[in-house]
């Protein structure tokens, strides 16, 4: 479990340090470019020695003519001024492709041997066996419906996501790293799957080595075995990771996270590990939305002695706790403790809360005490004093 968590960490702030990173190349000299969904420009590109002809609609634009620029598959890319060749306005509105043209694409992209399930809301490139595609596809779907009840019920409005939701399940680890290689670098031993803002995927490989099995078995494995598989005490953590990766997916196409924004990490993966909390006595693995997360409850209870008194702060404020396997699991749990005592005990106002994050435009980067002065106005100035009444709060949880 610990490898997995550390694992997490490692994934989302490579993730988190490329935004930070295009935040500094772009926002220094950012000229805001209103999203209108009928304006899509053809753009040349010249990168790493190929010359590339891109459609899309241009997100963000900075002064030096570099661009943050969206394609119909649903991908942001980044250009720096010197990759852009040329830009030509076009007449043709911009449209999102459908989800057999996205499948297309996606298949463009994979290694051969991969074929393409789609759900309502999700496109499905997979290797793996069909049975474990169509368990994903239930335990996504289940989370889709569950996503959209959960802040319907506490007032808050989403929308339907804009582009057909990608994912990519590879049947293996092996194919899993090499295609993951350049965005998780070495930390593809320890990351069973992630959400990739930046293409808009979720990737991950078949947890259960069956696919492998069956081939050299010459046998197939059906919905029921993977279940059973999936419903072991060490599979636990595996169908978090699902889950956990799946909630990232829909907050940043639902509108209730911006891509390309910086979302505080406490809220971002706080949000996440409190959907994410599996089931094993259900045959997917996952049941309800807001399970107490026995794992980060306990995590976070052990540190309890070691908690300096201006910790929420810290959390509010400091993206580098989530990044050092030293703090790391702590900032996690502390992440998922406090979101869910908001959501418990301040709902209201944590909805506001989270409709003021809505609002981030891409590249946009609130400071620290920006990001104070945001909490305060929803929950109090006192951040020690709410603190105290998170750890009561959490000490009575079992």
């Amino acid at each position: 479990m610990e490898s997995l968590s550390i694992g997490w960490q490692v994934a989302a702030c490579r993730f988190r340090r490329h935004v930070l990173t295009v935040v500094c190349l772009i926002g220094a000299c950012l000229v805001a470019a209103p999203l209108v969904a009928d304006s899509i420009e053809r753009v040349e590109v010249q990168r790493k020695g190929n010359l590339l002809h891109l459609e899309g609609r241009v997100l963000v634009e900075g002064q030096d003519g570099s661009l943050l620029l969206q394609t119909r598959d649903g991908m942001i890319w980044v250009l720096s001024a010197e990759e852009v060749q040329s830009r030509k306005a076009l007449k043709s509105p911009f449209e999102p492709l459908d989800a057999k043209a996205l499948g297309d694409r996606l298949l463009e992209q994979l290694p051969a041997g991969f074929q393409v399930r789609t759900t309502d809301h999700y496109v499905i490139a997979f290797n793996t066996s069909e049975a474990y595609a169509r368990w994903c596809s239930t335990l996504l779907e289940r989370l889709y419906r569950a996503y959209f009840r959960f802040w319907e019920k506490r007032g808050l409005e989403l929308h339907e996501p804009e582009f057909p939701l990608p994912v990519v399940i590879f049947d293996d680890q092996r194919g899993y790293a090499e295609f993951s290689r350049d965005e998780l670098g070495e930390a593809t031993s320890a990351v069973i799957g992630y959400y990739n803002f930046r293409t808009n995927h979720m990737v991950m490989f078949d947890l259960t080595g069956l696919a492998q099995a069956s081939r050299t078995r010459r046998r197939r494995f059906s919905s029921t075995q993977i279940r059973q598989l999936l419903a072991q005490p060490g599979s636990e953590r595996n169908v978090a990771t699902i889950v956990h990766e799946a909630t990232h997916q829909l907050a940043y196409n639902t509108g209730l996270q911006t891509r390309y924004a910086v979302t505080p990490f406490w809220l971002a993966e706080g949000l996440a590990i409190y959907f994410e909390s599996p089931d094993l006595k259900n045959g997917t693995g996952w049941r309800t939305i807001g399970r107490v997360n026995r794992y980060r409850l306990r995590e976070f209870q052990s540190n309890l002695r070691h908690r300096p008194t201006n910790r929420l702060e810290q959390l509010l404020t400091d993206d580098s706790l989530f990044r050092s396997s030293k703090t790391g699991g702590a900032a996690y749990a502390d992440a998922w403790a406090l979101t869910y005592y908001l959501i418990r005990k301040r709902p209201k106002d944590f909805v506001a809360y989270l409709r003021e994050f809505s609002k981030l435009q891409p590249l946009e980067n609130l400071s620290a005490q920006q990001r104070l002065r945001q909490f305060r106005k929803y929950f109090g100035s006192d951040l020690e004093e709410l603190d105290r009444a998170v750890i009561r709060y959490m000490s009575r949880l079992r």
